[in-house]
C-alpha cells in the first residue's frame, strides 16, 4: 500500500517481516496476566510482500484508495494462508498496522465478508472462514488464487469447468440458427491461421478468447454467457495454457475450423464432440478425461 511505508511498519513492529511466509505471524506469548495487545503484534507487511502486488486489471467491484488498497492486501493474504482462523482479525490491530481508520477497516472486512472469506460473529470476532466458504467466481478471489499457492488448482478447476459447460455451448450453438456469428467464428478462424503463420502468439490467444466467448453467447443460455465472461477473466488472470484450444499451433486451428463446420451445419453432436477434442488436446487433460470417441 502506497501510503503504508515498509519503514514505518518496521518501526512499530519488534522484528520486521522477512517475506510473505513471516506476514501476519503470531505474536510471541508475554509474561502472565499482561494484556494480549502488549504482546508482539502480527507483522501486516514487509519488502517480499510488495512484487505480489503487480498491477493487475481491477477486479469487479473492487474499491479504490485506502479501503480498496486494504481489501487487496487482507484478501491476498487470507488467500495465501497467511492468515488463518486459529485467531480473530482486530480492526484496531489491522487499522494500527496499515495506518487506517477503524472505518476503513471494517468497511473492508464487510467486503471480505460478502465475498466469504471471513465472517464476524458476536463474542468470537471476526475470523477467516474455509475454503469451501469462499465465493470461488468472485473476480477478486479468482485474482488472488491465482497469484498464490492455489494458483495450480484453480487453474484445474477452471479446465474442469470447461470441460463441463463448453461442449454443451457447442451442442446449443449449433442447434441454433445464427449466420452471422458462425460467419463471425469462420473469420476469427482464419485470423487464428495468420497469428500462426506470422507466429503471433497475443492475437492467436485474443482470438480464441473471441472464438469461445462466441459460441458461449450462441448458445441461447444467459446463464452460460455469464459464466463465461467470468471464466474468460479467470483464465486470464490464472496464466498459462489449460486446455489445448490455447496453443498456438495448425492442429489447433484445424480443430476450430472442424468446430465452425459443426456448427454451420447444425449437427449438436458433431459440434459437442470437436468441442471435446478441441479442450483434450492439452497433454494434462488426458490424466483427467478420456479422448472423445469418435461418432
Amino acid at each position: 500500500m502506497e501510503s503504508v511505508s515498509i519503514a514505518a511498519h518496521q518501526t512499530m513492529t519488534h522484528a520486521p517481516a522477512s517475506g510473505p511466509a513471516d506476514a501476519f505471524r503470531a505474536g510471541e506469548p508475554g509474561a502472565a496476566g499482561t494484556d494480549p495487545m502488549s504482546r508482539r503484534p502480527y507483522v501486516w507487511d514487509g519488502p517480499d510482500l510488495e512484487p505480489a502486488r503487480a498491477v493487475r486489471k481491477p477486479g469487479v467491484g473492487r474499491g479504490r484508495g485506502l479501503h480498496g488498497q486494504l481489501v487487496q492486501q487482507l484478501g491476498q493474504m487470507i488467500v495465501a494462508g497467511e492468515v488463518g482462523a486459529e485467531r480473530p482479525l482486530v480492526p484496531e490491530e489491522i487499522g494500527q498496522r496499515f495506518e487506517v481508520s477503524r472505518t476503513v477497516v471494517r468497511e473492508s472486512l464487510r467486503v471480505l465478508e460478502a465475498k466469504g472469506l471471513v465472517s464476524a460473529r458476536p463474542n468470537v470476532g471476526t475470523r477467516v472462514r474455509p475454503v469451501s466458504d469462499w465465493n470461488l467466481l468472485d473476480p477478486d478471489v479468482i485474482e488472488w488464487r491465482a497469484c498464490g499457492p492455489q494458483r495450480d488448482s484453480q487453474r484445474r478447476e477452471l479446465f474442469e469447468l470447461r470441460w463441463g459447460i463448453e461442449p454443451l455451448a457447442a451442442h446449443m450453438a449449433a442447434c441454433r440458427n445464427h449466420p452471422e456469428i458462425v460467419r463471425r467464428l469462420g473469420d476469427v478462424v482464419e485470423i487464428m491461421q495468420r497469428a500462426v503463420a506470422q507466429p503471433d502468439p497475443l492475437t492467436f490467444s485474443r482470438a480464441d478468447a473471441e472464438f469461445h466467448g462466441l459460441l458461449l453467447q450462441v448458445a441461447g443460455n444467459r446463464m452460460l454467457d455469464h459464466l463465461a465472461s467470468i471464466l474468460a477473466a479467470a483464465l486470464q488472470v490464472s496464466g498459462g495454457h489449460v486446455a489445448g484450444c490455447e496453443h498456438l499451433s495448425e492442429a489447433s486451428v484445424a480443430l476450430h475450423a472442424r468446430l465452425v463446420d459443426a456448427v454451420a451445419a447444425g449437427d449438436g453432436e458433431s459440434a459437442e464432440t470437436a468441442m471435446r477434442s478441441l479442450l483434450a488436446v492439452h497433454p494434462e487433460v488426458d490424466r483427467q478425461f478420456p479422448a472423445p470417441r469418435e461418432g
